[in-house]
C-alpha cells in the first residue's frame, strides 16, 4: 500500500467520523426552535415560541433532522466509496518494473476493461 493510500484512508475514515458527528450534535431549527440529534431521533426541546407560531416543533425538527440524516449519510457513503476506489489503484508491480512481464499478476484487471485498476505498465494496456 503506498503512502497516497495509507493518507486517503485516513482522511476516508475522518469524513466518515465527521458525518457519525454531524448526526449527533443537536441543532437549532429557524434560530428558534432547539431539536435533539438527528440520529437520535431530533426530538423537539424547550422553545421560546408562542402556541400559535408559525414553526412547528413536531414536524420542523422531524423534517430537518431527516436531512441532516440524509446528508451524513451521503457523506459517509461517499467517503467510503473515495477510500475503496483509492486503495484498488495499483502501482506498477515491482516485476512489471524489473522488466518480468510474464511474472506480473496485475493484468487481469485490464483484460476485462477495468484499465484504471490494472498494473500500469505498457505490456498490460489494451
Amino acid at each position: 500500500m503506498s503512502s497516497l493510500q495509507r493518507i486517503v484512508s485516513f482522511v476516508s475514515l475522518g469524513v466518515v467520523a465527521v458525518a457519525i458527528v454531524f448526526a449527533l450534535l443537536p441543532f437549532t431549527f429557524a434560530d428558534s426552535q432547539r431539536c435533539g440529534p438527528a440520529l437520535l431521533g431530533s426530538e423537539p426541546r424547550e422553545s421560546g415560541l408562542p402556541q400559535g407560531a408559525l414553526v412547528d416543533p413536531e414536524r420542523d425538527c422531524e423534517r430537518t433532522g431527516r436531512s441532516r440524516l440524509a446528508t451524513s449519510g451521503f457523506v459517509a457513503i461517499l467517503g467510503v466509496l473515495t477510500g475503496a476506489g483509492v486503495s484498488l489503484v495499483q502501482p506498477p508491480g515491482k516485476d512489471c518494473r524489473d522488466g518480468r512481464h510474464s511474472d506480473c499478476h496485475g493484468g487481469w484487471p485490464a483484460m476485462v476493461g477495468f484499465d484504471r485498476f490494472a498494473c500500469q505498465c505498457s505490456c498490460h494496456r489494451s
